[in-house]
């Protein structure tokens, strides 16, 4: 019996706990993928990963084995770049974050500068923080510059286990100063799902949003009004589906068994 999503057009499909885990794949969720490319399907991959580009993505996902374009995939440093773009082209930034952010912002035409110069503070993940990067975005923070993070993930899923998000930043940066970002770009936001369906050229009822996260990727899902698949296979077990509030359409243990 084929599976009622497999008559949807498109899949806007996390990365992190769907198809890897960090750099591990997830060989059903990668074997999924390919046969929904062969069914025809549109795919866009969108993912809240704040430290790696478009260009750095292809790379990992052709070592899974797995021909993906720059143009089937939102990472949360790309929708950043575009978003600010938009806003004002050529804006002066100052990020937080690592090479895969910097080269997504300059890349969208932006101009990466130290904070004396910038009129955006950009937060994003950075493996290696330290004291003088945290006061920098302090001071800008305090300064009153446009503040944009890439996203409100507090913890990531690592390959052995949870790892600080880009929460970490954002939240130390409202404990010094009682400010919270002007604009959170990644999942749940629209912003990110908006710029997924553009790329999709679809409509929401057209696609299903399949993540591994109920506050990140089902809700992200329901907010453009798109069908939601939760998969088991990357942060969210099946004992933390008692007493959700939040209920996704579908629940499988990987993206796999779509075609069980």
């Amino acid at each position: 019996m084929t599976h009622p999503l497999l008559k949807k057009k498109g899949f806007i499909l996390d990365v992190d706990g769907v198809v890897c885990r960090g750099r591990r794949p997830i060989e059903e969720g990668v074997e999924a993928v390919k046969k929904l490319k062969d069914m025809g399907k549109k795919i866009v991959f969108v993912s809240n990963n704040s430290t790696r580009s478009r260009r750095m993505f292809v790379e990992r996902f052709s070592g899974f084995g797995l021909e993906v374009e720059e143009d089937e995939i939102v990472l949360a440093t790309y929708a950043t770049a575009s978003f600010i773009g938009r806003e004002r082209r050529g804006a002066r930034v100052f990020t937080t974050g690592e090479e895969g952010l910097v080269e997504e912002l300059e890349l969208g035409g932006l101009k990466v500068v130290d904070y004396e110069d910038a009129e955006y503070l950009v937060v994003g993940s950075n493996r290696n923080v330290d004291y003088g990067l945290m006061t920098k975005a302090l001071r800008l923070c305090l300064r009153g510059a446009r503040y944009v993070a890439t996203n409100p993930d507090r913890i990531f899923p690592g390959e052995d286990g949870p790892i600080p998000g880009t929460g970490m930043i954002i939240g130390a940066l409202y404990w010094m100063t009682g400010r919270l970002p002007d604009v959170v770009v990644g999942k749940p936001s629209r912003v990110i799902m908006e710029e997924a369906l553009k790329m999709l050229g679809l409509r929401p009822e057209e696609v299903v949003v399949v993540g591994d996260q109920v506050e990140i990727d089902v809700r992200a899902g329901k907010r453009i009004g798109a069908e939601t698949l939760l998969v088991l296979s990357g942060v969210t077990r099946e004992e933390d589906l008692n007493g959700i509030h939040l209920k996704p359409d579908y629940v499988l243990r990987h993206l796999g068994e779509l075609f069980d």
